[in-house]
C-alpha cells in the first residue's frame, strides 16, 4: 500500500507538472503570436471639384445717335483724294490730288417735339489745296493776308465759309431730315464769284453734302447691340455734279480704351454704286467700288469720337464724242473729337421729387460781451 501510494504521488505530480507545462507552452505561444494588422483607415472621398461660373454675359451696349441738349461738339475732319484719269486729248495720265480740312461745330439747341432736335452748325475753320499735274489750282489757308488773295478766286469764296451757320433738324434716330438757311448761304458765297466757283459751290454747298459732314454719328447702331452684332446703314455720297450711295455693314468688334475713355470700336465695310434712277449718260461708278473703315464711339454721349475711312472707285464720265473717260479714285476721309463743352446758360438737370433742400446751418449765438 505504501509503494502504491508513492506511485500515485509520483503520477500525480507528473500530471501536475504536465499540465503546467502545457499552461505555459500555450502562453508562451499565445504572446509569441503576431498581433493582427490594423485595419487600414477608410480612403478619404475625392474631392469635388469647384464648377466654374459660366462668365456673365454683358448687356447690350447703347451705340445709337444722341444729338445731348446743351452741348457743343467741334469736330476735325481731314479728306484727301488722289484721282488718276487719261486726258482725253493726247491720252496722257492726269493725277490730281486733292486735299482739304474742316472744323465743324455743332451745338445742340433744343430737343423737338416727337424727338430729334434743333442744332445750329457753324463753319469754324478750313484749309484747302488741290493740285493737277503737279501744279496748284486751287489754294486756301485762312492765316493768310486776304490782301494777297485778289488773283485767287476761290480765296475769296472759302473764306466766307468762316463763321457761316446754318440749322440743322434731326429725327428721334439722330439723321439729319433738313437743313435751313441753305439757299441763304449759297447766294452769300456765290456773291461776286466767277462761274467757275459758282460750279464747285454746287458741288460743295447741298443738303446731301452737309449731311455727310456729320461725322459725329457715322455708322452708329439704331439699338443697342452686342459685341460681334452687325447691322447695315445706308447713305448718300456726292461727288462733284453728281452722288452715290454708299451701304456699308457696320460690326461691333469690342471696347477699347482711346484718350483714357472706353470706346467701343465698329468696323466699317461696304460697297458703292450709282443712285437708283440716275439718267443713262449720266456719271457712273464703276465695279469693284468699296468703302473700309473703322469709328469709335461714346456711348455715354452718343458720338464717333475718332474715326477713319477710305473709298477705292471708279468714276466713268461720258464725253461729247461717244467716249468714255474712266478715272480711278481713292478718298481717305479722317474724324476727330476735338472738343465737347456745355453751352452758355444750358438748363441744368432738374431735381427730383424725392430730393429736398439741405436744412440751413445753425448760426452760432454772438458771444457775450464782458
Amino acid at each position: 500500500m505504501k509503494i502504491l501510494t508513492v506511485t500515485s504521488r509520483r503520477v500525480l505530480l507528473l500530471l501536475v507538472a504536465g499540465s503546467l507545462l502545457v499552461n505555459l507552452s500555450a502562453c508562451k505561444k499565445k504572446d509569441e503570436a503576431p498581433t493582427a494588422a490594423a485595419a487600414p483607415a477608410p480612403a478619404a472621398a475625392p474631392a469635388t471639384p469647384a464648377v466654374p461660373e459660366p462668365p456673365k454675359e454683358e448687356p447690350p451696349a447703347d451705340l445709337t445717335a444722341k444729338w445731348p441738349v446743351g452741348k457743343r461738339f467741334v469736330v476735325h475732319n481731314e479728306t484727301v483724294v488722289e484721282l488718276e484719269a487719261v486726258n482725253p486729248v493726247n491720252q496722257q495720265p492726269i493725277k490730281t490730288e486733292d486735299s482739304s480740312t474742316q472744323d465743324t461745330a455743332f451745338a445742340v439747341l433744343k430737343a423737338r417735339e416727337g424727338g430729334g432736335a434743333e442744332v445750329e452748325l457753324e463753319i469754324v475753320s478750313m484749309k484747302k489745296d488741290a493740285r493737277t499735274g503737279g501744279k496748284q489750282t486751287v489754294s486756301f489757308d485762312p492765316k493768310n493776308d486776304p490782301k494777297v488773295e485778289r488773283n485767287n478766286p476761290t480765296a475769296a469764296m472759302f473764306r466766307k465759309f468762316i463763321g457761316a451757320k446754318l440749322k440743322l433738324q434731326t429725327a428721334a434716330d439722330g439723321r439729319i431730315e433738313k437743313v435751313d438757311g441753305l439757299p441763304q448761304l449759297q447766294s452769300r458765297l456765290a456773291a461776286g464769284s466767277v462761274p467757275m466757283v459758282q460750279m464747285m459751290l454746287r458741288g460743295m454747298v447741298n443738303e446731301e453734302a452737309i449731311k455727310n459732314w456729320d461725322t459725329l454719328h457715322l455708322g452708329l447702331a439704331e439699338k443697342p447691340v452686342k459685341v460681334g452684332d452687325k447691322w447695315e446703314s445706308k447713305r448718300e455720297f456726292p461727288f462733284g455734279i453728281t452722288k452715290f450711295t454708299l451701304t456699308t455693314t457696320n460690326t461691333f468688334k469690342g471696347w477699347e480704351e482711346r484718350d483714357k475713355k472706353k470706346v467701343a470700336k465698329i468696323e466699317i465695310a461696304g460697297v458703292m454704286a450709282g443712285k437708283e434712277g440716275a439718267p443713262a449718260g449720266a456719271i457712273s461708278v464703276g465695279p469693284g467700288a468699296t468703302v473700309t473703315g473703322t469709328v469709335y464711339c461714346d456711348p455715354a454721349l452718343g458720338v464717333v469720337v475718332e474715326g477713319d475711312s477710305t473709298l477705292q472707285f471708279s468714276i466713268n464720265v461720258p464725253l461729247p464724242n461717244g467716249q468714255t473717260n474712266t478715272s480711278k479714285t481713292k478718298t481717305k476721309i479722317t474724324s476727330k473729337l476735338a472738343e465737347v463743352s456745355d453751352l452758355p446758360g444750358a438748363v441744368a438737370a432738374v431735381p427730383t421729387a424725392e430730393a429736398k433742400p439741405a436744412p440751413p446751418a445753425p448760426v452760432a449765438p454772438p458771444a457775450d460781451k464782458k
